[in-house]
């Protein structure tokens, strides 16, 4: 089932840089730089202009490889966008080690799971989404994809 990218979850968009960790955190201007970049290759995604949306992620991701939105919203468009699974996986994974709680990383990389027809594992990770966040919008409309 199509999820959007964690951007539109206005619950997990509330999330800033303070639970993000201290080491490496840029500086304010940076930080609003991320944001920007992070956006502007959201716009690019919902777009389907692919190309740019991974130029502006990567962008946002040399400026703070730790900013948990784009490393998620950038694995979801390398997950639906261009299938490649792999480097999904691997971005998620590095988004979870940030902030391992984070509802819409999860529900997300379930889905990239499932996708991927490991369903198992999938069902792990669901179970971990759904115990962060119970009432998560992504948790309720899945709850019958992952049971």
């Amino acid at each position: 089932e199509h999820q959007p990218p964690a951007q539109r979850d206005a619950h997990q968009r509330g999330q800033s840089a303070g639970q993000r960790g201290g080491a490496n955190k840029p500086d304010a201007r940076g930080e609003k730089e991320v944001e920007q970049m992070c956006a502007e290759a959201d716009r690019f995604q919902q777009a389907r202009d692919y190309e740019r949306a991974e130029l502006c992620f990567r962008k946002a991701l040399a400026i703070d490889p730790r900013h948990t939105r784009s490393l998620c919203n950038y694995a979801y468009m390398l997950h639906v966008g261009k299938r490649d699974f792999a480097k999904a996986e691997e971005l998620y994974r590095r988004a979870l080690q940030v902030e391992p709680s984070r509802t819409a990383t999860l529900c997300n990389y379930a889905y990239l799971l499932h996708s991927d027809k490991r369903m198992e594992e999938a069902r792990q990770i669901f179970i971990r989404a759904k115990e962060t966040n119970p009432e998560h919008p992504w948790v309720k409309k899945n709850l019958t994809l992952f049971s």
